[in-house]
């Protein structure tokens, strides 16, 4: 109960405490605002004030209230002694004359009134009720003096005095008149003195000049104080930072100054120093100048005998801010590098798995294990759609790099854009078709038939946002809204005026959204909305961000509006020019959903395998069917799935002997599945699959619970010989069903088995199938440079030219394994490194050894018939339907070999001019395709002549605007050697080098002499 009263108690006094405190602050800020001068004058007058009433009051003061006092009981007793006398000799009479004559004559008496010893009055002067007071009776103003007679008491005389009180009360204490006197004149006084003191007790004068220059020269702040931490002086770069003459902070105390303690729980260090009388260095305080500007100090104090401390004060403000920018460049840094690292190995996913399908696929070509006419059309429509796949990725990157260094460059030239966006659409309603998602065109406005702008680069825009939109809707649809409108002028571009309109795409979809967070960054390069998405949907993440590159390089903009669950709106808005003569295309006329019918039909002997169940989990549908294809023919029953989550369910319900397990898959991974699977107790075997292949990844297969691992691309044999391993060998009974090694097509007696390295005197074939007349040539080209080309790099080596060693060894390592000599590859491997190493010796005995090599290799025998340049038989009807297969082989390769001597370094040896013929690499057994390349022939006659009159001329950027249709079509019809030639005449062209272009465009007339024309083309000339 006490202990409650105690709390009420404290309780009810915190907010008078409060109060207090308050006030006190108050007060002290008051204090601390008045100027030190007239604090001075105010506590010295105060001090002399004291002393006067000091004085008064021990009575080393006179003054006049005493003495009145005094009159005034001698008044009394005269009184008292004269009627005592009279009263004796009884005169009453006289006495009472006596009394009244006193009343009259003297000024400080009011009344005089008699009472004898039975209280009665005897007699009065004036009306005494007035003026006496029983309760005031004092020796100043009412008097009682006692009549005596006879000894005895005979009654009272009472007297009334004037009172010495006046209504300001100055009378009745003369000292307050003093004092309001003294105080004033003190005040002033003091002032007027304290302010030429401290005028000829200037501080600079206390300090010599010498001493206060050499303070001002250090580049930190510099401060002297007393033990009680006042300003003694300060070097002038404290005063610039606080804003104040170094004069004005004499006397201060330092704490007042404004400084902040930045660590909490730390003390002043000039108070730490004076206690310690120790030096106290590296502490940090801030302080905001008056400017605004917050400025860091790192402090030292060094104490000085126990009189003072002096301070230097650093100022860190510049290395500080650039501290903090230098965390957020570590920051940004750090997550490019994170965005980076994921990009690569999300890029590895994206390249090996349609990697995968083309290699998987042709090895199954190869081998011979397709049969059906229909299914090997569907295999190659595969490898084809895998490598538009990879070239499209590859497309990205280097349009990515170009964007970043500068050397993007669009067009502005009539286009139909009603084409293009159609166009853009009908490539996507394929997956729109597969998805079961509608893909519609509606325009909200009339659209201009031409508009003057770069129809590629907005074709690409489209394509990239359309095939998003598809790949992120999983129900509903994609519309394409499309209108024109005149030009605004808001997209900031500095030549404006020449636009007219502005054209404006919205692709909306109905897919899972995003949140605002995720649409500030979704245009960074390597950036999906998150990990989650990319594991989901896969992807590189450099759509967006090349689309909005290319965009703004075509003076538009890309927004996104996006609502989680809802869907996304791009908008792309570009400037474009229409004139008046453009016929315009009515709104309704371009409206309709693009997914049509549209079905698209894609196209040593080792042991089989037990006939035993085997689940294919690969999110990658090329890879699933080329597994599920070799698994198949090789005897095992075989179930596919695409991710993860189906993996587990299809375990959880089925008995399976062995599980092919991909790594890197939507919804659910490989990993977390076989995480999942473990800890449910499972333990079939799992082997993992994954494209990628750096270190330690092995290891975390491993430890997440696989008993196995293989790279992709999946190397068939592997993938059977891990199969055995696994699942046991098969039954003798299965052992007349045999899958064909890795042997060429009708592999002839002369073929023999390759070798890895130099490790026997056997003479060395190609693996190519030399009984195709297009291979044969390719390989024997190729067996007819390769001397040349050694010879070339010797010549470097004693030059010691290394770039050109290592150019021509690259170009083996690829060259080589392409014609089917894969020994060539591991000791070109080996040169390329020891260039790159420049070391000579180790490149001499590399090439050595490829010229040991290059002794043993047999150069395939083209028969005379095939060296003839003719015009070919047409096709035959019956002609077996391998052969177009199997020319679209011999085309791949040919563009390979192509593509990697059109690599070469420009330093090579120069060879002796290559008059071999060109033969169209398209299957010019199809009507359609001979179509195609007899019309480009018709054209190539009229393009050159004009190409040659651009160069006459000297009109370069026409010529290379024709050589960049060149370099595109020559290769798309089928002669890919235009391809290197035309890359070097635009090339040439475009940099206004007019002797450089005659060479290039020499060179492409004489591809051109070299074409074996298809027999119902007509002429080339």
């Amino acid at each position: 109960m006490k202990m409650s009263s105690r709390i009420r108690k404290r309780n009810s006094t915190a907010p008078a405490r409060a109060s207090f405190n308050h006030y006190s602050a108050a007060m002290l800020k008051l204090y601390t605002f008045i100027p030190i001068r007239f604090r001075l004058a105010l506590t010295i007058t105060c001090i002399v004030a004291g002393g006067i009433l000091l004085a008064d009051w021990i009575g080393l003061v006179p003054h006049s209230r005493g003495h009145v006092q005094q009159g005034r009981i001698g008044i009394a007793e005269t009184i008292a002694v004269t009627g005592t006398a009279l009263i004796e000799q009884g005169d009453i009479d006289g006495f009472q004359a006596s009394v009244r004559a006193l009343a009259v004559s003297n000024q400080h008496v009011r009344s005089i009134r008699f009472i004898d010893r039975l209280g009665r009055t005897r007699f009065e002067t004036s009306d005494h009720d007035q003026y006496w007071s029983e309760d005031q009776v004092d020796i100043e103003s009412n008097l009682a003096v006692p009549i005596l007679r006879a000894g005895e008491d005979f009654g009272s005389l009472q007297i009334a005095f004037t009172p010495l009180d006046t209504e300001l009360g100055i009378a009745r204490y003369e000292i307050w008149g003093v004092l309001a006197f003294v105080i004033p004149l003190c005040f002033i006084q003091v002032s007027v003195f304290l302010r030429r003191m401290v005028a000829a007790l200037n501080p600079k004068g206390a300090v010599p000049e010498n001493v206060r220059s050499f303070m001002d020269t250090f580049a930190e702040g510099l401060v002297l104080m007393d033990d009680q931490q006042r300003v003694l002086i300060a070097n002038r770069q404290l005063g610039d930072v606080l804003g104040k003459d170094p004069d004005e902070l004499f006397g201060k105390n330092i704490d007042s100054l404004g400084f902040e303690i930045a660590d909490q729980g730390e003390s002043w260090p000039w108070a730490e120093a004076m206690v310690s009388q120790q030096a106290v260095t590296e502490r940090i305080l801030k302080l905001r100048a008056p400017t605004g500007k917050v400025h860091t100090f790192t402090v030292n104090c060094n104490p000085l005998h126990g009189q003072g401390v002096m301070a230097t004060l650093d100022d860190i403000s510049e290395f500080e801010e650039n501290k903090a920018r230098l965390a957020v460049a570590l920051g940004i840094a750090k997550d490019a590098n994170d965005a980076k690292s994921a990009f690569l190995a999300n890029m590895s996913h994206e390249i090996r798995t349609p990697l995968n399908a083309v290699l998987g696929f042709t090895d199954v070509l190869r081998r011979g294990l397709v049969s059906d006419s229909a299914e090997m059309l569907d295999h190659l429509n595969m490898i084809h759609r895998s490598g538009a796949h990879l070239l499209d990725l590859i497309n990205d990157v280097l349009d990515l790099s170009k964007i970043e260094a500068g050397h993007m460059h669009v067009e502005s030239i009539p286009t139909a854009v009603i084409d293009v966006i159609k166009d853009s659409a009908s490539v996507q309603t394929g997956r729109a078709k597969e998805k079961g998602i509608d893909l519609n065109i509606h325009c909200r406005t009339d659209i201009p038939s031409v508009i003057h702008t770069d129809p590629m680069r907005l074709k690409q825009v489209l394509i990239n946002l359309i095939g998003n939109a598809i790949k992120f809707t999983e129900s509903g649809g994609v519309c394409v809204q499309v209108e024109c409108l005149p030009y605004s002028g808001d997209l900031g571009n500095a030549d404006a005026g020449r636009y007219t309109h502005e054209l404006l795409v919205h692709v909306k979809d109905t897919g899972i959204g995003m949140t605002e967070e995720a649409q500030t960054k979704v245009f960074n390069a390597f950036i999906q909305a998150d990990s989650s998405t990319t594991r989901r949907f896969g992807g590189t993440g450099l759509g967006l961000s090349i689309s909005r590159r290319l965009a703004e390089a075509m003076h538009g903009t890309i927004d996104v509006h996006s609502e989680i669950g809802v869907g996304s709106t791009f908008t792309i808005r570009l400037p474009v020019t229409v004139t008046e003569q453009d016929l315009w295309t009515p709104a309704d006329l371009i409206k309709g959903n693009l997914v049509d019918h549209y079905a698209p039909k894609e196209s040593g002997k080792l042991q089989r395998i037990p006939n035993k169940r085997i689940l294919v989990v690969d999110d990658g549908k090329a890879n699933r069917n080329l597994i599920d294809l070799v698994l198949r023919r090789a005897g095992a029953q075989v179930q596919t799935v695409s991710d993860g989550q189906q993996a587990v369910d299809a375990i959880r319900k089925e008995d399976f002997d062995l599980v092919y397990m991909d790594v890197q898959m939507p919804v659910l991974d490989g990993l977390s599945a076989t995480q999942i699977l473990r800890d449910e107790g499972y333990h079939l075997p799992i082997v993992a699959l994954t494209g990628n292949v750096m270190k330690g990844d092995r290891e975390r297969c491993l430890q997440a619970g696989c008993d196995g691992f293989l790279p992709k691309p999946v190397d068939l044999d592997e993938l059977l010989a891990t199969s055995r391993h696994y699942l046991g060998e098969a039954d003798s009974e299965d052992l007349t069903e045999i899958i064909p090694t890795l042997a060429p097509v009708n592999e002839t007696d002369e073929q023999k088995t390759p070798v890895t390295r130099l490790d026997s005197a056997e003479s060395i074939h190609t693996t190519l199938p030399t009984d195709d007349e297009n291979l044969c040539r390719i390989v024997s080209d190729f067996v007819e440079r390769l001397e040349g080309r050694l010879d070339g790099i010797e010549e470097a080596l004693q030059g010691e030219d290394f770039e050109h060693v290592r150019a021509e060894a690259h170009w083996l390592r690829g060259s080589g394994g392409t014609v089917g000599f894969q020994v060539l590859t591991d000791v070109a491997c080996d040169l390329e490194a020891a260039a790159q190493g420049e070391n000579v010796d180790d490149a001499l005995a590399v090439l050595h050894e490829l010229q040991d090599i290059r002794s043993k290799i047999v150069r395939p025998q083209i028969s005379p018939s095939e060296e003839t340049v003719s015009q070919p038989e047409p096709p035959s009807d019956q002609a077996p339907q391998q052969s177009t297969w199997l020319e679209g082989l011999s085309a791949m390769a040919a563009m390979a070999r192509s593509a990697d001597e059109n690599s070469a370094d420009a330093s090579a040896p120069v060879e002796q001019e290559d008059q071999t013929p060109i033969h169209c690499q398209l299957p010019l057994d199809d009507p359609e395709y001979l179509e195609i390349v007899s019309g480009f022939l018709e054209r190539l006659g009229g393009r050159l002549e004009g190409m040659h009159q651009f160069l006459q001329q000297d009109q370069l950027e026409e010529l290379g605007n024709e050589a960049h249709w060149l370099k595109g079509s020559g290769g798309t019809v089928g002669f890919p050697e235009f391809t290197g030639p035309a890359l070097d005449l635009m090339n040439s062209a475009r940099d206004n080098d007019a002797e450089a272009s005659e060479l290039h465009l020499q060179q492409v007339m004489d591809v051109r002499q070299r074409l074996v024309i298809p027999a119902t083309s007509g002429s080339v000339s």
